[in-house]
């Protein structure tokens, strides 16, 4: 049941009539009371949940930003709240509950969001949120006041918020090749223009305070993404291509019909007491004879681990679970992607790479942001090897700096490993991305060797001469810290 306080405060921002939507008189101070009760919430996050159940960004804040966009008092106010709103569940509650009551409300948040999310799939939301963006961008830095520069702000964390949301599989339900909500979203995005100006963000001299929003919102957009669907997208499928999507639909008729063929024979015509016994022949018993089958042949599955008690695996010691199956966005989605690292490439991708990292050298981002520059570095690298192949492009992250860079973050990441015991899951997956940097780094060294010009080949010379002393140095410095350190180094040193 909805609080009545919250239930009053909701009805006087106004109501929805048609396409039209008519504000109250006080709707500016109710939305400040909104953003006032969140602040003073409790741990189950019960005013989220109720605003979320009313569906109030459906029903009143997107309508009063898209009609009352004029009123900027009131406009900067819903934008404010809405970024609130839409912020994750991981960060509202701090890490996934384990206490199934904070689980459920948990799942509560994370469900309101995806209704946010699908709310925000219009071309008409983002086209107000990219005019609005337009206009402030436009304002010189002498004429931009403090209020402009958070609004700015505002709405890219709005937008960073918006594509986090996790997807809904089993609500979705979609195949490959369909939209999802994700995939509409970065469509309005691309119809609204937005991610032109995500571009020019990246680019501009002038707004380099920017540089770790852009990053995040990139690295959510190509979340569902790989450099090689997104290379092929638009070129005819080979024969290579259709012979192995043919093979993979037999395989699926084959085993669906092997799944049908077993259910049939598993329908036994008399009752299982009467199935009799079996020798299994060449499966030896404890003794020198061969077992005794007491069961149906229809459904024959002996091992001598039948009828023991599973052994538990300790938490720490459980392997890490798969991320599920990559699923292939709409054609015209996987396009505007393709065309979108093209020109990040050329435009963009050294001076944001070289700010990012400088932010994270000089610590002025927050806590684990270089997972989102090591995924950047795989990512648009292995673009553009797959691509047209071209070093300049990526310049900036071939240097012997960010060869350094990440090979300290994958040496902080094993010890962590090693030492924080209860979040090993956590500093694996943060190595995992830091050792695929890695790699594409060693595969655009090794595409470099097979340049045709014959500076880039020098280059290639020089950058693994320097690997192979960082490597020798890395290794010595482990080997001397043995005695030190203890066996935390010792393994350090067997690793490296």
């Amino acid at each position: 049941m909805m609080n009545c306080e919250l239930l009053a405060t909701c009805s006087a921002l106004g109501y929805l009539e048609g396409d039209t939507y008519h504000k109250e008189a006080d709707c500016l101070e109710s939305v400040k009371d909104l953003i006032r009760y969140l602040r003073h919430e409790d741990d189950a996050r019960d005013v989220r949940q109720q605003l979320g159940e009313s569906q109030i960004v459906q029903n009143d804040l997107l309508p009063i930003i898209i009609q009352h966009r004029q009123d900027k008092a009131l406009f900067d106010a819903c934008i404010r709240l809405m970024v609130n709103l839409t912020q994750p569940a991981m960060l509202c509650f701090g890490k996934v509950p384990d206490d199934p009551v904070f689980r459920h409300h948990f799942l509560q948040v994370t469900s309101h969001l995806q209704a946010y999310k699908e709310a925000f799939a219009s071309e008409s939301v983002f086209c107000i949120l990219s005019e609005t963006l337009y206009n402030l961008l436009q304002l010189d830095w002498e004429q931009r006041q403090e209020e402009d520069n958070l609004l700015i702000e505002r709405i890219l964390l709005l937008v960073r918020n918006v594509l986090h949301v996790p997807a809904d599989p089993s609500e979705e339900k979609k195949v490959d090749d369909d939209a999802s909500v994700h995939d509409r979203v970065l469509w309005a995005i691309h119809m609204s223009g937005f991610d032109d100006l995500i571009k020019f963000l990246a680019s501009a001299q002038s707004e380099q305070q920017w540089s770790m929003h852009v990053l995040e919102i990139i690295s959510l957009m190509f979340r569902d993404q790989t450099p090689e669907a997104l290379v092929s997208a638009g070129h005819a499928r080979s024969a290579e291509e259709k012979k192995k999507d043919s093979n993979e639909l037999e395989a699926l008729r084959q085993k669906e019909h092997a799944e049908k063929h077993s259910r049939t024979l598993q329908r036994g015509t008399r009752h299982s007491r009467f199935g009799g016994s079996f020798v299994v022949q060449g499966l030896k018993a404890i003794g020198d004879k061969d077992v005794i089958y007491h069961r149906n042949l229809q459904n024959v599955n002996y091992t001598h681990d039948i009828g023991k008690a599973v052994r538990r695996v300790p938490k720490r010691h459980r392997k890490a679970q798969e991320s599920g199956e990559k699923r292939r966005s709409a054609l015209n989605v996987r396009l505007f992607l393709r065309e979108f690292c093209v020109d990040f490439l050329e435009n963009c991708y050294n001076r944001l790479m070289y700010l990012v990292k400088e932010s994270l050298i000089r610590e002025q981002t927050q806590q684990h942001d270089e997972t989102y520059y090591l995924w950047a570095l795989s990512f648009f690298m292995a673009f553009n090897r797959g691509s047209c192949f071209r070093a300049d492009l990526v310049s900036e992250t071939m240097s012997i700096r960010a060869f350094h860079f990440i090979e300290r973050n994958i040496t902080n990441y094993y010890e962590m490993l090693l030492t924080d015991r209860k979040e090993a899951t956590s500093w694996s997956r943060r190595m995992h991305l830091a050792l695929k940097a890695y790699q594409e780094l060693l595969l655009t060294v090794n595409e470099m060797d097979r340049s045709e010009d014959e500076s880039i080949r020098q280059s290639s010379s020089v950058i693994k001469s320097k690997i192979g002393q960082m490597r020798q140095r890395l290794s010595c410095l482990a080997t001397m810290s043995r005695g030190m350190y203890g066996g935390v180094k010792v393994r350090l040193s067997n690793w490296t």
